[in-house]
């Protein structure tokens, strides 16, 4: 009875405070709302440039001053749930340069006095990295770094907008970059997009970039899962719903890096994956790429089933090869250019060999003594073009092409006049044409090569640079001395407009709040699952061409194992995120 006294005591006197004032029910005045309009639900921004916000409008009638509060913070959970909150402004207009690219939350609390109000916003924060050059470093100590050179357009020019940035991968400060080998860009129409990294670390690290804000969204440790170090990323394949790229191991294998699982497949080859080129070049429609792979013992190629590789000539060893096209109007097929040279004798003898994609019928289409050192080596890396039908290679750090599809495909020797030659203690490291990263290019020229160099005795700078210079005339485009540590690789890079990742509705699967909706579908964005399995795991994704799984198909939360089959084959998979 006291404690019931305790709380109806100042109820009762509430009560009898309002008769005596005479205020009713009805008289009881309402808070002034806060209406809020103007700004879309998703706002996008650039990493290091000042997103302003001007457009916002708040109606308010309390009559007193509005006091504004913006912050930002990490997405947790279902929206608007966010972490680690930071204060950013009081101004009714927002002015702010976010130093990091990601995914955040943006909140605004307005306060009139009466009423508080808070508006949630999906802040997108891009790097701003959607075409320019990307170069693999390390420093002398190991430690990896990621520059980028951005292509500005005439107006950023003209604007002198940030153009350099020399280790973007400080974006992603939770991982250790260490021991970096190689980078590539992938895309491919109805598929993903992004960017790997592989790296010769303690744990075999091979790293999975988003396209748009080059953070990590996936760190494979190859040591740990597959005993093995990758290096060379050879480029990309699709087939049917799949897509991966390949990647030379440590060992001396093909390996598959599937992008829709993140896991490595080995692929056993006919011949050791010692070295590997792509090949770029145009068909009648589209731009066609190959993967070759080869050791001095023979030629591997695309590693399937039905390839069973091609063998040096009794007495020689494979120097190097290409992929090209075999002239105009009739370059639908894939060929490719193999250089073969005794072991043993003098002078020794040259054949240069020519094959189809399949490994098939081989053609010896020139013959000769080698009068004069050959300016090549299995070390020297060659990239094709859908420009025309030389390779481009470099030898003793000056630039050379091979007109391997040519009336006389001889490889140039000692005496011939370089293409390209760079300035005194320029070594290079890597070279790359402009070449859109897709598997499916449209017939545009690619025209330009990428020079990676590093200076060992530079001072007053850092050692690598990169150089530009056009396919077309073979002048020098720009130069970028000193902008970053030891290169390692280059890779153009473009942003696409393809994602790596969408969430996809499937009607044909509801939960108890209306839809299901999968965080990594692979594929195409049309109806159907499938199962992936990953080591011992299986997970339900969404693909172009899968059938709709059956079993329990309600009442099941986010984050728990869920069952279900497909094509009577029963497994379980995890619900990832729900709306």
């Amino acid at each position: 009875m006291k404690q019931l006294a305790k709380y109806l005591l100042p109820l009762c006197c509430g009560i009898a405070l309002a008769s005596c004032y005479g205020l009713d029910k009805e008289e009881y005045r309402e808070l002034a709302p806060i209406t809020v309009s103007g700004l879309d639900r998703t706002i996008y921004a650039k990493a290091t440039e000042t997103l302003h916000l001007d457009k916002l409008r708040v109606e308010s009638e309390s009559g007193q001053d509005l006091v504004y509060e913006w912050s930002y913070g990490k997405p947790a959970g279902d929206f608007p749930g966010m972490v680690d909150t930071t204060f950013i402004s009081s101004s009714p207009t927002l002015d702010y340069a976010f130093d990091k690219a990601g995914s955040y939350v943006l909140r605004l609390r307005i306060d009139n006095g009466e009423s508080i109000g808070f508006h949630y916003y999906d802040l997108r924060v891009q790097a701003g990295f959607d075409e320019g050059f990307l170069i693999l470093c390390n420093d002398d100590e190991g430690a990896g770094s990621l520059a980028f050179v951005k292509k500005r357009s005439p107006q950023e020019e003209a604007e002198g907008a940030q153009e350099i940035w020399d280790n973007l991968l400080t974006i992603n400060p939770e991982y250790d970059f260490r021991s970096l080998r190689d980078v590539y860009v992938f895309s491919s129409p109805g598929y993903a997009s992004g960017i790997l990294i592989s790296s010769g670390d303690d744990e075999g690290s091979i790293y999975r970039l988003d396209p748009v804000t080059l953070s990590v969204t996936y760190r494979m440790k190859g040591m740990d899962e597959y005993g093995v170090r990758t290096g060379e990323i050879l480029g990309e394949r699709t087939s049917g719903t799949a897509h991966w790229a390949y990647l030379i191991g440590d060992d001396e294998r093909a390996y598959r890096y599937e992008f829709s699982t993140d896991m490595l497949i080995v692929r056993e080859t006919p011949f050791p994956a010692r070295y590997g080129r792509q090949g770029l070049f145009a068909s009648k429609t589209a731009g066609v790429r190959d993967i070759l792979m080869f050791s001095e013992a023979g030629i591997t190629g695309f590693p399937n089933s039905r390839i069973a590789g091609y063998a040096a000539p009794d007495g020689y060893e494979f120097i190097n090869m290409a992929a090209g096209r075999i002239g105009a109007g009739q370059y639908d097929a894939s060929k490719y250019y193999c250089i073969a040279r005794t072991i043993e004798g003098a002078p020794k003898t040259v054949k240069i060999i020519s094959t189809s994609s399949s490994l098939s019928s081989p053609t010896e289409i020139k013959t000769y003594d080698e009068v004069q050192p050959m300016l090549m080596n299995a070390n020297t890396r060659i990239v094709t073009t859908k420009l025309n039908g030389n390779a481009y290679y470099d030898y003793d750090n000056k630039i050379y092409h091979w007109a391997m599809t040519g009336v006389d495909p001889v490889v140039p020797a000692e005496g011939a006049k370089p293409d390209i030659t760079l300035p005194d203690g320029e070594q290079i490291m890597d070279i790359c044409t402009n070449a859109v990263p897709s598997t499916s290019s449209a017939v545009v020229d690619d025209d330009q090569l990428l020079i990676a160099t590093y200076n060992p005795t530079a001072t007053g700078r850092k050692p690598g640079s990169l150089y530009v210079y056009s396919l077309k005339t073979m002048e020098k485009v720009k130069e970028y001395v000193g902008i970053c540590e030891k290169p390692v690789a280059v890779a153009y890079h473009i942003e696409l407009t393809i994602r790596p990742a969408r969430h996809v509705p499937h009607p044909a699967f509801p939960s108890r709040e209306g839809r299901i909706v999968f965080r990594e579908p692979p594929g195409r964005h049309s109806p159907g699952f499938a199962l992936q399995k990953r080591k011992n795991r299986l997970s339900l994704y969404a693909g172009p061409t899968r059938q709709p799984c059956g079993g329990s198909r309600t009442g099941h939360p986010r984050g728990q194992s869920h069952p279900f089959s497909r094509g009577g084959g029963g497994g379980r998979g995890i619900i990832c995120a729900e709306t």
